[in-house]
């Protein structure tokens, strides 16, 4: 029995010999093998770092193109919305206009048909200023009632005064006929309020009436070319005005 035992025993040690001899060369391969995977990974640092250098070049450009795609695509739906706007408003305006206009035409044959009769004294001589008459003023003139004296002020309030009594036949009194009634009146052009070129903003010239916005924003973006303007002469130039437009906008700019 203690013969086989020590058989039995020398197999076991010999085993436990193969497998720290086998632990024992993974170990020293591991380690000799190590090293070599560290120089490789180190030598391709350097590559790495340049590539990431390269993208991140690459995607500042992409996100300046970006931003200035993104800055044209809003302009471009800022001047749609306003010219949308623009384009409801005087929609609006006409539709008050004509309902102003059909309330005074009904108004005044309801009164004819009741035999109200307004006593007013007027002189084949009367003249009046368009700049510096009140409404009170205007309703002397036979033919000119309350809704016309003070649609006549408001425009005068909207041009900055009148250079002109043609004036009265612009769009806003086509429905109105005061073309009859010319020779009662002039206009005081000292009055008058000139628009600032070189220091508005494109929607302050678009307030005016007779500057559509793309007419202002046209102006507005040749002032910025050239700094400054000095004659209306230079906005002959652009498309969006022609020569009657100019000539009748002419009084109410100032270039200085």
């Amino acid at each position: 029995m203690a013969k086989r035992d020590w058989h039995i025993l020398a197999r076991e040690q010999r085993l436990a010999a193969s497998i720290l001899f086998a632990i024992a060369l993974g170990i020293w391969l591991y380690y000799a093998i190590r090293p070599t995977r560290q120089n490789g990974t180190h030598n391709n640092d350097k590559p790495a770092k340049k590539s990431w250098a390269e993208r991140k070049d690459s995607i500042r450009m992409a996100d300046s193109l970006r931003y200035i795609q993104w800055k044209e695509e809003r302009e471009a739906r800022y001047d749609s919305v306003k010219r949308a706007l623009d384009a409801r408003h005087e929609a609006y305006k006409a539709e008050l206009q004509q309902w102003y206009d059909s309330v005074h035409i009904a108004d005044s044959l309801w009164r004819d048909s009741m035999g109200f009769r307004f006593v007013k004294v007027t002189k084949k001589d009367t003249v009046l200023d368009l700049n510096h008459c009140d409404t009170t003023e205007l309703q002397l003139i036979r033919g000119i009632g309350r809704y016309t004296a003070l649609r006549i002020v408001q425009y005068r309030e909207a041009l900055g005064g009148y250079y002109s009594s043609k004036q009265l036949t612009d769009e806003p009194f086509a429905r109105l006929s005061l073309d009859t009634l010319l020779h009662h009146f002039t206009a005081d052009t000292s009055a008058i309020q000139v628009l600032p070129v070189n220091t508005l903003s494109a929607s302050g010239l678009a307030r005016h009436p007779y500057l559509r916005f793309e007419q202002a924003k046209a102006i507005y973006t040749l002032r910025r070319k050239r700094v400054y303007l000095s004659s209306i002469d230079e906005l002959r130039s652009l498309p969006e005005f022609s020569d009657s437009a100019l000539l009748r906008l002419a009084p109410y700019l100032s270039f200085e």
